[in-house]
């Protein structure tokens, strides 16, 4: 990968300094904003720093991406071994609630953490049972502080969504209006509005404009589905699910 422009090193160097001081992980060409790629950056910035300097710009990249409110990794506070927000669970299994694989192995027991502050999880089966976690405030303040920006021909949209139907905040970096969350909810990031399995998109097409919804100020409980649907609810619906796909076999 090239970059077209020519830009001092000493510029790209102060450019990667200012991005990382502010939180970025990303570093775009001050010319022709150019995003650059790791091995360009380490390019272009060997003639001026160490490969000691470089490693930690790139463990200061990975501090950044970590830290970011809409980020699926967290760091163990106990081991500091990285992990992964587990959206393959189903409900009621609580995806704030994560297993630390490495703590497990070495106490010789399941170790669980909460997911917003990282702290051994020692409530129900709902919440980590610690009074300061801060999580939910954390995610309501990164909807109510991030940017806007323009998607298709609609300006002024916020830059992040909570998913209508699990929370999970989502970043949109390009492409339409229509989301589509690990959780299975597909939405418009525009108006919020969730696609409806037989009616569709209630908003029109990806690339028609629809009303900006406000911001979020409050995040949807990801216990809702179990809480709403009965035991009998779920009979019905996989048995019309296979009379349905019976149907259309045969049909």
């Amino acid at each position: 990968m090239y970059v077209d422009c020519f830009v001092a090193v000493n510029t790209v160097k102060r450019t990667c300094e200012d991005t990382l001081k502010n939180g970025g992980y990303k570093f775009f060409c001050p010319a022709c904003d150019f995003e650059l790629t790791v091995a360009v950056v380490r390019h272009i910035l060997s003639i001026v720093r160490s490969g000691k300097e470089l490693n930690a710009l790139l463990d200061r990249m990975n501090e950044n991406y970590i830290n970011r409110p809409d980020t699926d990794i967290r760091r163990c506070a106990v081991c500091g071994v990285n992990w992964r927000r587990d959206f393959t669970k189903r409900w009621p299994g609580h995806r704030n609630r994560v297993v630390c694989n490495t703590c497990s192995r070495n106490q010789g027991r399941q170790v669980e953490y909460c997911w917003g502050c990282r702290q051994e999880w020692r409530g129900n089966a709902y919440t980590c049972g610690h009074t300061d976690c801060t999580w939910e405030e954390e995610q309501l303040r990164a909807l109510a502080n991030c940017g806007t920006k323009t998607i298709g021909s609609v300006h002024g949209c916020p830059v992040i969504r909570a998913c209508p139907r699990c929370g999970t905040l989502i970043h949109h970096e390009d492409g339409c209006k229509h989301m589509s969350c690990r959780c299975g909810c597909d939405f418009c990031f525009v108006c919020l509005k969730r696609k409806r399995r037989f009616r569709g998109w209630e908003c029109s097409t990806y690339d028609s404009p629809c009303p900006i919804a406000a911001r979020q100020t409050a995040l949807p409980c990801p216990n809702l589905p179990l809480q709403c649907h009965s035991l009998a609810t779920a009979v019905f619906r996989t048995y019309f699910n296979w009379f349905t796909g019976w149907f259309r076999r045969n049909n």
